[in-house]
């Protein structure tokens, strides 16, 4: 009975096994049905977020195109022009302040000589803030305003035409007027000659000019007019004497020879001897034009050279002995009609005034000099747009320095405030690019979805208690976003609909807009 009985339980035991198999396998069965329509769904999805995200893309890119070619064409040009009429406008008003500050002026003097500085510019190669610069010099060594402009111009014509700059040029010449008294209306007078004696002598301006205000001094002093200083400048640096001895030692030849005559000395004969002249005629001749009585002296040293004379105890006598003084007058003796013939030179070039002004038009005529006009006339047309932004320019320096002049008396507190506001505004660009990034990434996201249920379907093959648990987990998830999907994705499509249609007609809008601006800007070119 008990076999019976058992047999029985078994057979009980087996059925409910079975039963219990077969409705697992009806549960399995059931599970994989859902998870090949959640999987079936998600490619659905998937294809419609891939789709969504390109469009996405696309209208981003329009943007960014829009953006950059209205950027490149636009916006980066007329900013460019914007600063560099400023910076020319500031420039141009920095390098007249400088003028301003030497130069004493009334407002309406001022505003003429600024404009003729801008004028100047026009017709020399020069950059108009180096044109004020000379000004400026002027102003400082004592040119008087109403020459100042004059002055200016022939000194920018020096610094074209010959080896000096501008600036050494009025700083030198201004100093020869000064020790000579010339009158400030011959600083043209003197730039050609300076320029004729370059041209025609075996040195430069810069050397003639330097040797020349060695001379100066001594030179006034017996008479010597400027274009027989210089002269006589440029002929001992022909010789290869340097201005520092050269300058000293003729200073004192001229000296010595001066108190000979105006004191009636002892060596008075002997200079006249040795030019050629009675002591009467020498003197004569010294007191109406020395430089032609110096000439004479040393000509007269150079016969007496030329003819075997030892000249030394003769200058010993004449107290001109000393080593650089002797060098000097022997170079010079030694050198035949140079002199004369530089005299000559210094003296025409004085009278026809022309040297320096022919000497600067063939230099104006050069690629170099036409660039430079050109740069000179676009920076002053830059600068009278630039004029205009100054006001506003200077309005908001003002309002900035009251604005940071408040920010630095504000309390610890509110500066912490400040920085982490700041700090929030820097990120915020960041955080708008990774959103960007992320919508990049959505058709990823939904292939990962796809993904997924593959693996479910996978994981359904190894019947594993654990895994058929997490299983049924994950499919309860996926059910209850599938059972609403119609309702999200209804939503959701709805809203991309409207953003989809805002987005486009903002990009036709600026589109339309680019389109018309293009063909608005010949028209405005024509204008200006």
């Amino acid at each position: 009975k008990k076999s019976v009985e058992s047999k029985g339980a078994d057979a009980k035991a087996t059925q409910n096994l079975a039963i219990q198999l077969n409705n697992a396998k009806a549960q399995m069965a059931g599970t994989e049905a859902e998870l090949k329509k959640i999987t079936a769904e998600l490619e659905k999805q998937s294809s419609k977020w891939h789709q969504l995200s390109t469009k996405l893309q696309d209208a981003g890119q329009k943007m960014s195109d829009v953006g950059k070619n209205l950027t490149t064409k636009i916006t980066v040009p007329l900013a460019t022009l914007g600063v560099g009429a400023a910076k020319s406008a500031i420039d141009i008003e920095s390098a007249f302040a400088g003028v301003r500050k030497t130069v004493d002026a009334t407002e309406e003097e001022f505003s003429q000589l600024r404009q003729g500085f801008v004028d100047m510019s026009k017709e020399i190669p020069i950059a108009t803030m180096e044109l004020m610069a000379v000004g400026e010099a002027a102003g400082q060594l004592g040119i008087e305003k109403e020459n100042i402009l004059g002055f200016s111009e022939t000194m920018a014509k020096l610094g074209v035409a010959t080896n000096l700059s501008s600036e050494q040029a009025a700083m030198s010449l201004a100093r020869l007027a000064n020790i000579t008294q010339m009158p400030q209306e011959s600083f043209d007078r003197l730039g050609s000659t300076i320029v004729a004696l370059g041209n025609s002598l075996a040195t430069t301006e810069a050397e003639i000019v330097e040797m020349g205000l060695r001379l100066a001094g001594a030179g006034h002093m017996i008479g010597m007019t400027e274009a027989q200083i210089l002269a006589f400048g440029g002929a001992l640096s022909s010789v290869g004497i340097a201005a520092e001895a050269g300058g000293t030692a003729f200073s004192r030849v001229m000296l010595e020879i001066n108190n000979e005559v105006m004191s009636t000395g002892e060596n008075l004969q002997t200079f006249a001897t040795i030019a050629g002249m009675t002591a009467q005629e020498f003197a004569e001749q010294w007191k109406t034009d020395a430089a032609g009585a110096l000439l004479a002296f040393v000509e007269g040293l150079g016969r007496a050279q030329a003819a075997g004379e030892n000249v030394v105890p003769v200058l010993d006598e004449l107290n001109l002995g000393e080593m650089r003084v002797r060098d000097a007058l022997l170079r010079a003796a030694g050198a035949g009609d140079l002199f004369r013939e530089s005299l000559e030179t210094g003296s025409k070039a004085w009278e026809e005034n022309n040297a320096l002004n022919a000497e600067a038009e063939e230099r104006f005529k050069t690629t170099a000099s036409q660039l430079q006009l050109l740069g000179n006339h676009l920076k002053i047309v830059a600068a009278t747009f630039g004029d205009v932004l100054l006001p506003p320019i200077n309005g908001t320096i003002k309002v900035l320095t009251t604005l940071l002049d408040a920010l630095s008396k504000l309390g610890e507190g509110t500066k912490t405030v400040t920085v982490f506001v700041l700090a929030l505004a820097a990120a915020f660009p960041p955080l708008l690019w990774g959103a960007g990034k992320l919508l990049q990434a959505l058709p990823l996201m939904t292939s990962g979805a796809k993904a997924l249920g593959s693996a479910l379907l996978w994981l359904r093959t190894n019947p594993i208690g654990l895994v058929i648990t997490g299983i049924g987990l994950l499919v309860a998830a996926g059910t209850a976003v599938y059972k609403n999907w119609e309702t999200v994705s209804y939503y959701g499509l709805q809203a991309w609909g409207k953003l989809k249609v805002g987005v486009l007609k903002a990009i036709d809008a600026i589109a339309a807009a680019y389109e018309k601006l293009l063909g608005w800007i010949p028209s405005l070119g024509s204008e200006i």
